[in-house]
């Protein structure tokens, strides 16, 4: 019997995981690297250095890293001992390129007089069955990370506030624990509890409160603000973890303490100090 290549190795792949994997997942990302593989020109399976290579070599660079973390995945799986399609893992120490170092303003507050313009760019050119604009404005409000919106089920919703337990990851779809492993609660505003009423106010328990492909809204979030920055609407092209940082600095700004801040973020209060607390609105030496 011949040896599977790498693309029906992936496929054997998904099969195992789309079980557990949302549907947004299998019909975005998991499609994604179905279509890089069948392109490579490398098939054999134990060529696993090559495969990467190859795929880290693609364009986008994003889209390639992204992909290039599904291959690896896809190698630890095929390597262990339960499936064994290969003896042992080609890629287990193949190092991704390094991430630039982020810079001094890495933690972007959106102005107040920008934040109506960046929604309005939002909802340009979306889809009723998309409403992204109503994400951000989410987003904006609670300060949730992106995938635990998108992880968010209407089930998790009780008095006015959401159980934040879940992330709707890039590389493995929905993961039952956030990113530090910390469930929490998260008390919803009046602008919060609007945006769920127009997206009917409540569904199933287990059914998502934002049903959409979170790959999909980044795209969309990254084309709607370069146009708006090309339009002389926004001052500079805002990423969806800018929504997170504004919240935050805006709890600070209102007065709430450290401590409930970092609870309500999902954070530490010393991560709140030293990322956000020098983004809020600049004081005056007191007299004493």
């Amino acid at each position: 019997m011949a040896p599977l290549t790498t693309q029906e190795a992936w496929a054997a792949f998904e099969l195992e995981r789309s079980v557990t994997l949302c549907a947004t997942s299998l019909s975005t990302d998991y499609r994604q690297v179905s279509r890089w593989l069948s392109r490579c020109p490398v098939r054999e399976l134990d060529r696993g250095r090559e495969v990467m290579g190859w795929v880290l070599s693609q364009q986008p660079r994003q889209s390639a890293l992204r992909v290039g973390r599904y291959v690896k995945t896809l190698y630890r799986w095929a390597a262990s001992e339960d499936v064994a399609l290969v003896p042992r893992n080609p890629v287990a120490s193949y190092k991704f390129p390094k991430r630039p170092q982020a810079a001094d303003d890495d933690v972007v507050v959106i102005p107040r007089d920008e934040r109506e313009a960046l929604l309005a760019a939002m909802a340009v050119g979306a889809r009723r069955s998309q409403p992204w604009s109503l994400v951000v404005a989410f987003l904006l409000q609670t300060g949730l990370r992106t995938g635990e919106a998108f992880a968010a089920q209407w089930g998790d919703l009780s008095g006015g506030r959401l159980l934040v337990h879940q992330n709707m990851t890039l590389s493995h779809g929905l993961k039952n624990s956030t990113k530090t492993s910390r469930r929490r609660w998260v008390p919803l505003n009046a602008t919060a509890m609007a945006v769920l009423e127009q997206l009917g106010g409540e569904g199933a328990p287990d059914a998502f409160i934002f049903p959409w492909s979170r790959q999909s809204f980044m795209s969309y979030f990254k084309a709607r603000a370069i146009e708006a920055v090309s339009q002389g609407r926004l001052s500079r092209r805002y990423r969806p973890y800018d929504l997170r940082h504004t919240a935050i600095s805006a709890w600070l700004e209102a007065g709430v303490p450290v401590a409930q801040c970092a609870a309500w973020a999902g954070n530490s209060a010393q991560v709140i100090w030293r990322h956000y607390a020098a983004t809020t609105t600049n004081y005056e030496m007191p007299e004493l």
